[in-house]
């Protein structure tokens, strides 16, 4: 049985900390995201996944980044972090996937991060959700686009998804519904 060391809401402000300092270090919505929200729930006693495993996932999520692959045309990469990072607490196995398993882990996830977005944002698409954010869209396949953004992003959604989704997974955990490994 797995036993949290700290409380909710440490672990969820420490998910938001942590958003900020790899933002500061790793730049890509998507990364900064996924370990801040890995990271914060590892500090409070909730391990989804092995460090090693961790830096496996790193060279993956990093294309995820800025609507994928740093187009601004796909899923927002703090999104796609995120519904990654609950999928793994779901712990949906192959030995346990069947129709219902499956869309009861969807429906977990639509109901939560992704409403938490349209409700936000009104898409969850990376471009969609600068504008939202900054008032305005940058062409992430130039580079000096690119850079812009990346030097002014404060951010941008990794802070609050990281704190979502991490308050989302505890809650999850408080349920009994997820599915660690052992």
């Amino acid at each position: 049985m797995v036993e949290i060391k700290r409380t909710k809401e440490e672990i969820i402000n420490k998910a938001e900390e942590l958003g900020v300092e790899y933002e500061a270090k790793y730049k890509g919505c998507g990364q900064c995201t996924f370990l801040a929200i890995i990271d914060a729930l590892r500090w409070g006693g909730l391990e989804l996944i092995p460090e090693d495993m961790e830096d496996r996932l790193f060279s993956g999520i990093c294309v995820m980044t800025a609507g994928v692959a740093m187009t601004g045309e796909g899923t927002c990469g703090a999104v796609n972090s995120a519904v990654l990072a609950i999928g793994l607490a779901l712990g949906i196995s192959r030995e346990s996937q069947d129709d219902r398993v499956m869309r009861d882990g969807c429906v977990t996830i639509r109901n939560t991060i992704l409403d938490k977005y349209y409700k936000e944002y009104s898409s969850i698409l990376c471009k969609d959700v600068q504008r939202k954010f900054f008032g305005r869209a940058w062409d992430l396949t130039r580079d000096d686009m690119s850079q812009e953004f990346l030097g002014i992003t404060e951010g941008c959604t990794i802070m609050q998804t990281a704190r979502w989704s991490t308050e989302i997974i505890l809650d999850e955990f408080e349920k009994g519904n997820l599915n660690l490994p052992v």
